[in-house]
């Protein structure tokens, strides 16, 4: 049977068993690991290859675009039931990079090894790494796998970079919460999650960071959500760029629009038989990514901010899931704050601020594209 699809663009792993490189553990979430090539500067081709262009999805009309810090290597943990990543490549190249412009997302490309010994080195990596890791994660290991992912590093690209990462969420309200809603979707299940726990374990005066904030009108706002993700800097124009770009960016704006344009049934309104699935897995998906912001100390550089972590999510097993969450908010009174004991979030709604979103593109755009 023919495919619908064109394979994902895949590069060849360029290193043979006798190569002098080396893995160096960068980080790891519950399916993946991420990893730095370590080349030796005289190996030409290959330090090439590192810095060198992703291209883009075939018959596209994008860019290449080049990364002058280098890729960074991507590769699947061991027993996890994710998507394979021939599948996580395809829905990245035909379904989510065509909503956005090439420089909003972090580029990524299949690569595919051409034998074993790249999975002994990269297992033989994390047996260095065991006092650094996670201990819920101690004794995961790289699957034997035939692909990986070459994703953009977006670590800093000089010392004096303020770099930073955080997951804009639900960026809009979720189509099931009740008309008299006092929180977002976000601050709902937070407040849910810390309403849940031990009175002893909880944390009464911990400040959940509200979503909308981040496209707040407000710029006395903006310097709320992102806080806690800032590093220190020693250049202090860089912590005001960056309130600038939080004001001005048009990347938060039109993440917000396509999820948006892609659920407007919410989780309680899309059925097992299908109807509003794709819809709902592509808007989850958008939730679901983090946000890689770059601060040069240059002033005259530009701030960069890219999409990534946009994996396809597996509705079939998700969709109980999201659709319990969803009526434990609706039922349990999360989105208006009726639970007892109450607890206080920093929801824009909640402050009573309404929805406060600063102009930019709406859904009825993104069909537009």
């Amino acid at each position: 049977m023919a495919r619908a699809t064109p394979l994902p663009t895949t590069a060849v792993w360029p290193f043979s068993e006798t190569d002098d490189y080396q893995f160096k553990f960068v980080g790891e979430g519950a399916a993946n690991f991420v990893f730095e090539i370590i080349v030796s500067p005289a190996d030409g081709a290959r330090c090439s290859f590192l810095k060198g262009e992703i291209p883009h999805a075939p018959g596209s009309v994008r860019d290449p675009l080049t990364s002058s810090l280098g890729k960074l290597l991507r590769v699947p943990k061991a027993g996890t039931e994710a998507h394979s990543y021939e599948e996580l490549q395809e829905y990245w190249e035909t379904v989510v990079a065509p909503l956005f412009e090439l420089e909003d997302l972090v580029q990524q490309q299949l690569v595919k090894f051409e034998n074993d010994n790249v999975i002994s080195r990269l297992n033989g990596a994390l047996q260095d790494e065991t006092e650094t890791r996670r201990t819920d994660f101690e004794g995961q290991t790289v699957a034997a796998t035939e692909y990986g992912l070459l994703v953009e590093d977006m670590r800093q690209k000089n010392p004096d970079d303020l770099t930073l990462e955080f997951k804009p969420k639900w960026l809009a309200q979720s189509p099931n919460a009740p008309p008299s809603a006092t929180r977002c979707r976000n601050c709902a299940r937070e407040a849910f999650k810390r309403h849940s726990k031990h009175p002893s374990k909880r944390k009464p005066n911990a400040v959940i960071p509200c979503p909308l904030d981040y496209l707040s009108p407000s710029p006395s706002s903006l310097t709320h959500p992102l806080t806690p993700h800032t590093p220190p800097t020693t250049h202090p124009s860089q912590h005001a760029r960056l309130s600038t770009w939080l004001q001005t960016n048009t990347l938060l704006p039109r993440l917000r629009a396509v999820q948006l344009a892609n659920d407007t049934l919410g989780p309680l309104g899309v059925d097992h038989g299908g109807a509003g699935a794709a819809q709902l897995q592509l808007a989850m998906t958008l939730r679901d990514c983090a946000c890689f912001v770059r601060v040069p100390a240059d002033e005259g550089a530009e701030v960069e901010a890219k999409l990534a972590d946009l994996d396809k999510k597996n509705w079939v097993s998700k969709l109980g899931y999201w659709q319990g969450m969803e009526r434990r908010l609706v039922e349990g009174g999360y989105y208006e704050g009726g639970e007892v004991p109450r607890v206080g979030t920093g929801c824009v709604l909640e402050r009573g601020e309404g929805a406060g979103v600063r102009e930019g593109e709406d859904a009825k755009d993104v069909g537009e594209d």
